[in-house]
């Protein structure tokens, strides 16, 4: 395929200058390369187009808005086995008192009145306990991302895919208008479980310079896909309204099963990998056709869509992340991005800073 001839230049932002350079003279290569099979750019989203992640920001909006469909049944039966421990509480106390939680503050919240529910002393429990509970249950050896991930998809059973894209809109916005701060829930758990925290990060914005990457990837007709470990349909409506120029049907993330009426279950969706490490490369490689010419990401989630053989821009925010993702800083296959962990945005070299 000729790819198009357009402006490839990335003069504006805070671009790492060898980052920039290395970017543009192979986008330049690409598009003088006229027997090159259809070009694709590949993008994770979260931390990686924007600074903080929509699906974090959409599960702590529910939290705080009681923005439920999810019945206490159902809830019950997206919980992991009552078996063991998680970090050092017994799994069946922790389970027995959400699950209590929930359903004393289920038919204030069936009955559309959220801010009712939220005085009830069931509620700050439910809330620190639920965050708690995903903050350690992806740290948990047994259950992981591959189970937090999709959890936090079918915490959003009862919408439609509409009403999701329109929840990223108001989480867009409301995160949009927070501080770039941590803040701490505490809640006094009946024992066994005792005293929780959970602490999360509040607010979002875009990363300025992968938006105009985007678009000059557009401009020079390389098709451009994201990959996110988010829900899918809230990935939709965050990247629509921040200006990404990326189609609906290029976007691929966390997937529940939905009903003949198009609401989300709690059941796991057919023949569709969880959009997690090996998952997201397996959707580069059986769902999207063309030739990857960029792939970006930030974390051990995008570890196996960074190490794809043959893809001349690899592109890695630095998020300084201890996992798996950090072997690959110094690789000189990689352009690693630096960023203001403080501020949320670029900074020109390799390293970052702050938080």
């Amino acid at each position: 395929m000729q790819v198009q001839k357009a402006d490839i230049s990335l003069e504006e932002g805070n671009w790492y200058p060898e980052n920039r350079e290395r970017i543009t003279s192979s986008l330049h290569q690409i598009a003088t390369h006229a027997s090159l099979a259809q070009p694709v750019a590949v993008f994770d989203f979260d931390n990686t187009c924007i600074f903080r992640d929509i699906g974090q920001a959409a599960f702590r909006y529910q939290v705080r808005h009681l923005h439920y469909r999810l019945t206490p049944e159902q809830l019950a039966a997206i919980l992991p086995p009552p078996q063991g421990e998680l970090a050092g509480r017994p799994m069946d106390a922790v389970i027995a008192t959400l699950c209590t939680a929930y359903r004393q503050l289920w038919p204030l919240i069936v009955d559309g009145r959220q801010e009712q529910a939220r005085l009830l002393p069931a509620y700050p429990l439910f809330a620190t306990l639920l965050l708690w509970f995903t903050i350690s249950a992806r740290k948990d050896a047994r259950l992981g991302p591959r189970y937090v991930l999709p959890f936090m998809g079918k915490m959003l059973a009862g919408f439609t895919i509409g009403e999701l894209r329109q929840l990223a809109v108001e989480v867009v916005r409301v995160a949009g208008e927070e501080p770039l701060v941590e803040e701490t829930l505490h809640a006094d758990a009946p024992q066994p479980i005792g005293r929780i925290e959970a602490s999360y990060p509040l607010g979002l914005h875009v990363f300025p310079e992968m938006r105009t990457l985007m678009h000059r990837l557009a401009e020079l007709g390389i098709a451009r896909y994201v990959i996110s470990a988010s829900t899918e349909w809230l990935v939709e409506g965050a990247a629509q309204l921040l200006g990404f120029p990326v189609e609906a049907d290029h976007i691929f993330g966390i997937r529940v099963r939905l009903n003949d009426e198009q609401h989300l279950t709690i059941e796991d969706p057919v023949s569709y990998p969880t959009t997690f490490r090996e998952g997201k490369a397996e959707i580069i490689k059986q769902w999207i056709d063309g030739t990857p010419v960029l792939v970006a990401g930030d974390a051990d989630t995008d570890y196996e869509m960074l190490t794809l053989p043959e893809v001349p821009i690899r592109l890695l925010i630095n998020r300084r992340q201890n996992g798996l993702i950090s072997t690959l800083y110094q690789d000189p296959a990689i352009l690693l991005q630096g960023i203001d962990l403080t501020h949320g945005c670029f900074r020109p070299s390799r390293e970052s800073i702050g938080a």
